[in-house]
């Protein structure tokens, strides 16, 4: 039996098929892409080694999945490519032929390992708190009906003539009770907004919301189950839903609640 193991193993050198120390040694661990395609350099090193095959796995299913509710998929996409464009000669892992298959040593497999790892890291810190607000689409889209004024900045949006007033809420365009408007709004649960370094007058109205929501004793909720609205980068407003299915909405010219009509 040991004698015809060695016959075989020889047989298949012979005939140039791929060694057990190349790609095969990660068939337990595939990478993010097929190892029997492989032509890079570095592509042949992620074959190559079972725990960094499995490295970018895990970094390609991260990737994605922070890809799917990046606030701008753009950037990270470029961000993404710069890392990959960069990580074999951070190694010193010099490009070669398509059908070179180098030698790695094993500070360069090591090297490697590090960079993925970090960038591992890198992607699950920048992840955002997960949502467990309500979907903003269904939060917000409609006609909604002004049923009551909490706190206005202006004398004016104070006068009872605005109670009745009619505002159509939409994710692609908001407008506030004063006549702000916002034409590509970023909504995030409000759990997110709160983790963002945000000025002063941003947490004004965060803390605006949370007053009034206290003020109801538990008919809205404190501004912690709501979605955030930022306009080029800085917070818009709040749409935090009651449990009686109205809706607390803060902004810079008011604190109103809404009620949506069917």
């Amino acid at each position: 039996m040991f004698r015809f193991t060695l016959a075989a193993a020889a047989l298949l050198l012979a005939f140039g098929l791929p060694a057990l120390s190349s790609s095969a040694a990660a068939q337990d661990a595939q990478p993010s892409f097929d190892c029997a395609k492989a032509a890079a350099p570095i592509e042949h090193a992620i074959c190559g080694d079972a725990a960094l095959a499995k490295l970018d796995a895990d970094l390609a299913i991260r990737y994605t999945e922070e890809l799917a509710k990046a606030a701008d998929p753009d950037a990270l996409r470029s961000e993404q490519r710069a890392w990959a464009g960069e990580r074999a000669n951070a190694c010193g892992i010099l490009p070669g032929a398509d059908d070179d298959v180098p030698d790695f040593s094993a500070d360069q497999i090591g090297c490697l390992k590090d960079i993925y790892a970090t960038r591992l890291t890198a992607l699950t810190a920048a992840a955002p708190v997960p949502q467990e607000a309500p979907d903003a689409a269904q939060l917000l889209n409609g006609l909604w009906q002004l049923a009551e004024m909490v706190d206005a900045a202006d004398p004016a949006l104070k006068d009872v003539a605005q109670q009745g007033r009619l505002i159509r809420l939409d994710r692609h365009g908001l407008t506030s009770l004063g006549g702000q408007g916002c034409a590509g709004p970023t909504l995030e649960p409000m759990a997110q907004a709160r983790a963002r370094p945000l000025d002063a007058d941003e947490q004004a109205l965060i803390a605006q919301v949370d007053k009034a929501g206290a003020d109801k004793a538990g008919a809205m909720a404190q501004g912690k189950d709501g979605i955030a609205g930022f306009c080029l980068g800085r917070l818009f407003a709040l749409y935090v839903p009651a449990a009686d299915g109205t809706l607390l909405v803060a902004d810079a010219s008011a604190v109103y609640r809404l009620q949506r009509l069917k």
